[in-house]
């Protein structure tokens, strides 16, 4: 078993790893203790440019790091001018919380970004080198944007604005009331959502929505399709008219312009169960590549939950909307931040 990381250890580490990422000419001494004006801090970070300018920030050390205490902490480590967290690894929510608040952190023979006075220094390595080698920790999820936890995320997005118990997410996504749970305590951990007893609400739903947008692509089978039909629009008109051989749900461009119209688009992209029958239903060919209609059969299914009409048409949920535009980059997701400006995202 690993032993426990101590504050001796993180601040041998913090020393060693300056002098060894300092820009040339630039001066580094820490002075451990919690000095009497400040007892929470662990010890001061002196730096001296190559000017002769002096910059100081106050040091806390921790052995372990979870972005539900560092919002907790976040008001007392913003005080002084600059400040720099360390520990043993720092997740990618809490280095969001520590970037937004102006705070410093470091990792150990890893990540860091420090900002202090005229310095910044930072560095970022591949995320799958910097995953724990550990046991996983059983009280939580893996991964939040994957499996059933996207399920649960995903409809926290959808109903932003309701308090869930257990048993009504476990309900609405058919998963075990266990599983629900530790998806919650999870994202309660990194700071999306706060848990009272029988109330769960989400308490920063644009953050967790951009870190579903940011997290790995789902392993969806995407299939190019050409319809023979005069325009885009016309084929939208022409799917409520069908008996849809599949539940169906329209995403990305031609879903955001039902919203929030902002370019042309160019092909309908649209979720299905049933790539066969939706061929035959829209009289769709087959090709290589350039389709103006793309078929997506879904690595999960939960794409289709929170769908809703439009013009008779049936989109997918404005939450899943916006992180398929935002994948896809470009002028989609130039649209998906217009439909946030518009507040699309969360209707009243």
């Amino acid at each position: 078993m690993a032993q426990p990381v101590t504050e001796r250890d993180l601040r041998q580490s913090l020393e060693a790893g300056l002098q060894e990422t300092l820009p040339t000419g630039w001066q580094a001494t820490f002075s451990p203790g919690r000095p009497s004006d400040n007892p929470e801090i662990d010890g001061v970070l002196d730096l001296v440019a190559p000017t002769g300018e002096r910059s100081q920030a106050r040091v806390e050390f921790k052995a372990r790091l979870e972005p539900a205490q560092l919002v907790r902490e976040l008001p007392w480590l913003t005080k002084s001018a600059a400040s720099v967290v360390v520990a043993p690894q720092i997740s990618a929510r809490a280095r969001s919380l520590l970037k937004e608040a102006g705070v410093s952190w470091y990792e150990p023979d890893g990540d860091y970004r420090i900002a202090i006075g005229g310095l910044f220094i930072e560095r970022v390595i591949n995320q799958s080198k910097r995953r724990s080698a550990g046991a996983p920790d059983t009280r939580f999820v893996a991964d939040p944007f994957a499996g059933g936890a996207l399920r649960v995320v995903r409809w926290l997005l959808i109903d932003s604005g309701r308090s869930w118990s257990i048993a009504d997410m476990a309900d609405r996504t058919g998963l075990t009331l266990g599983f629900v749970s530790r998806t919650f305590k999870t994202l309660a951990r990194d700071a999306y959502l706060e848990r009272v007893r029988g109330a769960t609400r989400l308490t920063d739903r644009g953050a967790l929505l951009d870190a579903w947008a940011a997290s790995p692509l789902p392993k969806d089978s995407a299939f190019e399709r050409v319809a023979t039909v005069e325009s885009r629009e016309a084929l939208l008109r022409m799917i409520p008219t069908l008996t849809a051989p599949s539940p169906y749900a329209v995403t990305a461009e031609a879903a955001a312009d039902k919203l929030a119209p902002f370019a042309r688009f160019s092909r309908v992209e649209m979720y299905v169960t049933d790539v066969a029958g939706w061929d035959r239903a829209l009289g769709l060919t087959s090709v290589p590549r350039g389709g103006n209609v793309v078929l997506i059969k879904p690595a999960d299914s939960g794409v289709f939950d929170g769908s809703f009409e439009r013009d008779g048409v049936l989109l997918t949920s404005r939450p899943q909307l916006y992180v398929d535009l935002v994948r896809r980059g470009g002028a989609a997701a130039e649209a998906a931040a217009f439909m946030r400006e518009r507040g699309e995202l969360w209707p009243q």
